[in-house]
């Protein structure tokens, strides 16, 4: 399978939204309650899409094969932390069904040389603490744990989120 990566575009947005809701699903079932994973819905998703991507408020990459876009990836600088060198990986998703085809190490390849464009010097993450997928890609990619956690309350269950961050070398 041929993947090509680019920049997302406004007509990109309802496959994003479907990636992202059928993607959560998959990776946080099992990990999450029910009710919380419902709650991305299609609708939610294609709204806070369509709003990134026109506003230009991140960079979202997706990867795109001959099937059609199978894959995303979103980073930036949160407020927090603009005019430094440090930037984040809010999301990166990949359709289920390609899972493991290789889509989302061609989308952070992308994402790392577009970085290292941008001068940054570190990248950091959240993720699940029970995500064990999405923690051995990134250990792979070679993130590290940060120490800081951030703790989420829903329904009866405390979600915890890990830090992970990689130093980009020149």
């Amino acid at each position: 399978m041929k993947i090509r990566v680019k920049k997302a575009l406004v007509d990109d947005v309802d496959r994003i939204a479907h990636i992202h809701v059928s993607s959560w699903a998959y990776a946080y079932d099992g990990l999450m309650p029910q009710s919380f994973i419902e709650s991305y819905t299609l609708e939610k998703r294609r709204k806070l899409w369509s709003n990134i991507i026109e506003r230009s408020l991140a960079e979202v990459l997706v990867a795109d094969c001959d099937e059609g876009l199978v894959g995303f990836l979103c980073f930036g600088q949160p407020k927090a932390l603009n005019g430094t060198e440090v930037y984040e990986l809010s999301s990166i998703y990949i359709a289920p069904d390609k899972i493991g085809a290789g889509i989302g190490q061609a989308l952070y390849n992308e994402c790392e040389r577009m970085l290292r464009l941008l001068k940054a010097q570190k990248v950091s993450l959240w993720a699940l603490d029970s995500n064990e997928r999405a923690l051995n890609f990134y250990t792979k990619q070679g993130f590290t744990l940060t120490g800081e956690i951030n703790k989420e309350r829903t329904n009866d269950l405390v979600l915890n989120d890990v830090e992970l961050a990689k130093e980009l070398s020149a």
